[in-house]
């Protein structure tokens, strides 16, 4: 059985007990870095007083080797071993390696499911305080300017009474600043928060327009919310 576990996204406290359990308990652990993981996941079971079980494997398993390494995670499920697949923070498969292996697994009907955990968008969706009745999550936007540009033109050509979702992305510390002076131009009067390092000691929440944040200076993981008005 592959299990689908969702960890903290900054604060260790936010671990659950049974995804803790379900690590401890498992023949083989997937990450996509062994060395913050098992910084974690020391941490995270000395909180709950647990240890793994004898003989546990931690194997990288990141978006470089994840097409290597799917038909022998695929061999070891086939062969009845209990494996544990994690990111570097949040639920696996989101915006993170997983997505590829767990689309084979639904497809050949190989069992699996998901321990629940924190996810950065939800989080940065409460946060902002946009409205969520309606989310539309894009992950990490292109790299190239005309394709962001495109997707936003259409994001925005859809709105109607109906249908205007709260928009939420990731986005890097690097690209942001070039990001927001797209937004600028395509969204001048979009309500946007960026959100970032959720959960840990220096979170922080910053509100404007586009053109008001787009010269800051922005450091940690960063989740961006829209409300397009």
């Amino acid at each position: 059985m592959l299990y689908i576990v969702g960890t903290s996204i900054g604060n260790l406290e936010d671990t659950s007990l049974r995804a803790i359990k379900t690590l401890c308990n498992s023949e083989i652990i997937l990450t996509e870095d062994t060395r913050t993981f098992d910084s974690y996941y020391s941490r995270a079971a000395a909180q709950f007083n647990l240890s793994p079980i004898k003989n546990q494997k931690i194997v990288h398993y990141h978006a470089e080797n994840e097409f290597m390494m799917m038909p022998i995670v695929i061999e070891w499920l086939k062969e009845g071993k209990s494996i544990s697949l994690v990111s570097e923070s949040g639920l696996p498969g989101i915006s993170d390696p997983g997505g590829q292996l767990i689309k084979y697994l639904s497809e050949h009907e190989i069992a699996y499911t998901v321990i629940p955990g924190p996810t950065a968008f939800a989080t940065a969706a409460l946060l902002s305080g946009s409205p969520t009745d309606q989310l539309l999550f894009l992950g990490f936007l292109p790299k190239k300017k005309s394709m962001i540009v495109q997707i936003f033109n259409q994001l925005r050509s859809i709105k109607s009474k109906q249908l205007n979702p709260t928009i939420i992305f990731y986005e890097s510390p690097h690209r942001i600043n070039a990001t927001l002076a797209i937004l600028s131009e395509i969204l001048p009067q979009a309500d946007i928060a960026i959100c970032r390092e959720m959960s840990k000691k220096f979170e922080e929440v910053l509100r404007g327009k586009a053109n008001e944040l787009k010269d800051k200076a922005y450091k940690g993981e960063l989740t961006i919310v829209i409300k397009n008005n």
